[in-house]
C-alpha cells in the first residue's frame, strides 16, 4: 500500500484475509468487524499529512475471534481505547504513544495474551492486566501510582513465567514499596529484566540564596566516604544536567560544573570505605580541583559562576542515576581561595568558618546538628531521607550524614 491512504472500505468481502499491513498512512477509522479469519492487524504510525500528528482514533475489531497480533502503537485513543472484547485469542498488543492516559482496565483480555506494550503513554496513572503468562510489559514513561506499580509487579510475579521483561520506569511513576519491591526481587530472581523508578535517594537540600553566587575567589570543599559508585553520583548540584554548578563522578572522572558546561575534570577513583578530601577552587583567573591535596585537574576560570537561583542539593543531582551513595562530613563553601594551588596537606580536623564562609554543614554528633549551618548565614538543611551516621574523617570526633540508597 502507499503511504498516503486516508481510507479504506468493504475488508469484508476479502472473507479469507489472515494478515492485514497498512502501517504508515493516514487513516483515522478502519472497520475489521466481523472478520473472524484475521490473525495480524499493522495499521501503526498513521499520521495526518504534513503535520505529523497522529491520525488513527477509530478500530471496529468485533468479530475478529481468531486475531493474535494487533498493532495499533502511534494511533490517537486520547478519547478512548478500542473495544478489545471478544479477541479470545490475542498474543501480542502494541499500544505505544497513542495519547491514552488515565486508569486503564485491560482485564477482559484473554488469558492467551503474553506481550503488551503501552510505552510513552505519558498520562496513564494505572493499568489492570489480565490474568494471563505475560513474559512483556512495557509501560514506561507513565505516571503509574504506587498502587499500580505494586500490582503490576505482583500479577507478573504470580503468573509463573521465567526470564520475561517488564519496564515500568521512567515518567514520573512511583517506585515499588512493600510487596511491589518483594515482588521486583522475586522476578529478577527467575530471570527477569526488571525496570523501574527507584526511590529517590537520601538528601538534603538547602533554599536558594544569592550566597551561593559566586564573584572571585572561591573554594568548595567536603569530605566524602562512597559506599559504591554507582551511576554518576553528584556530591552535590544545583539544578540537573548540565547543571548551572556541581560536582559529580563519572566513570573514574570528577568533574566540576560552572554555569551550566563542565569546566574541568580529573582522575578520580575513591576507596570504598575510605575518606577523601574533594576541593574545588578559584584563585585569580584559574580553577583547580584537588583530591586529598592533590591538584588532579586545573581550567581557566572566569571569575563568575551563578547558581541561577536554584536551591542546593547535596547527595543527588536531581535526576535518575545521579544519587552520592556514601557519607559525607564537613561541607564547607567560603568566599575565598584556601589553600596553596599547587597542592596541601589535606585538613586533619573538623573544618571551622570565617568571615568569608557562606557555608559549614554536616558537623555534630546528632541529625539535627549535622542538618544546621554553622558559618552564621542560617543556610540550614532540610532533610529528604538522609540519615545520622557516627563515622568521621577524624579521629575521636563524631558525625557525617548517609546519603543514597543504601
Amino acid at each position: 500500500m502507499g503511504a498516503t491512504l486516508t481510507s479504506i472500505t468493504g475488508l469484508q468481502n476479502l472473507t479469507n484475509l489472515q494478515d492485514f499491513r497498512a502501517d504508515y498512512n493516514s487513516f483515522t477509522s478502519v472497520d475489521f468487524s466481523g472478520m473472524s479469519s484475521l490473525t495480524y492487524i499493522d495499521i501503526s504510525d498513521c499520521d495526518i499529512p504534513d503535520t505529523g500528528d497522529n491520525s488513527l482514533t477509530s478500530v471496529n475489531l468485533s468479530g475478529c475471534t481468531s486475531l493474535q497480533q494487533l498493532r495499533l502503537d502511534d494511533s490517537d485513543f486520547s478519547a478512548g481505547l478500542p473495544n478489545f472484547n471478544g479477541l479470545n485469542n490475542l498474543v501480542n498488543l502494541d499500544l505505544d504513544q497513542c495519547g491514552i492516559s488515565g486508569d486503564v482496565d485491560f482485564s477482559q483480555l484473554s488469558s492467551t495474551l503474553v506481550s503488551i506494550d503501552l510505552g510513552g503513554n505519558t498520562g496513564i496513572t494505572s493499568v489492570i492486566l489480565p490474568e494471563a503468562y505475560l513474559d512483556t510489559v512495557i509501560i514506561d514513561g507513565a505516571a503509574l501510582t504506587e498502587e499500580s506499580v505494586n500490582n503490576i509487579l505482583q500479577l507478573l510475579d504470580g503468573n509463573g513465567v521465567e526470564g520475561g521483561y517488564v519496564s515500568l520506569e521512567g515518567g514520573t511513576s512511583a517506585p515499588p514499596t512493600g510487596l511491589g519491591a518483594t515482588a521486583k526481587n522475586s522476578l529478577i530472581s527467575k530471570g527477569w529484566d526488571v525496570y523501574v523508578n527507584q526511590a529517590p535517594p537520601g538528601r538534603v537540600g538547602i533554599a536558594a540564596s544569592t550566597d551561593f553566587d559566586i564573584v572571585g575567589d572561591f573554594t568548595i570543599e567536603m569530605f566524602v566516604n562512597m559506599d559504591n559508585t554507582n551511576g554518576f553520583p553528584r556530591p552535590y548540584s544545583f539544578g540537573t544536567y548540565p547543571a548551572a554548578n556541581a560536582i559529580s563522578l563519572e566513570a573514574g572522572s570528577l568533574y566540576f560544573w560552572a554555569n551550566n558546561s563542565a569546566m574541568m575534570n580529573g582522575t578520580f577513583n575513591p576507596s570504598i570505605g575510605s575518606w577523601n578530601h574533594i576541593a574545588v577552587m578559584g584563585s585569580g583567573s584559574n580553577a583547580y580541583m584537588f583530591v586529598d591535596g592533590n591538584q588532579i585537574a586545573s581550567a581557566a576560570y572566569g571569575g563568575s559562576i551563578s547558581s541561577q537561583n536554584l536551591p542546593l542539593t547535596i547527595g543527588y543531582g536531581n535526576e535518575n542515576n545521579s544519587g552520592f551513595n556514601g557519607k559525607m562530613s564537613n561541607f564547607r563553601w567560603t568566599d575565598a581561595a584556601l589553600y596553596p594551588t599547587g597542592g596541601f596537606t589535606k585538613p586533619s580536623g573538623s573544618l571551622t568558618g570565617s568571615a568569608d564562609t557562606v557555608l559549614l554543614i554536616f558537623q555534630g554528633n546528632n541529625l539535627n546538628a549535622q542538618l544546621t549551618d554553622n558559618s552564621g548565614n542560617n543556610h540550614n538543611a532540610t532533610n529528604a531521607g538522609a540519615t545520622y551516621s557516627a563515622l568521621n574523617p577524624f579521629p575521636a570526633t563524631s558525625g557525617s550524614l548517609q546519603m543514597g540508597n543504601i
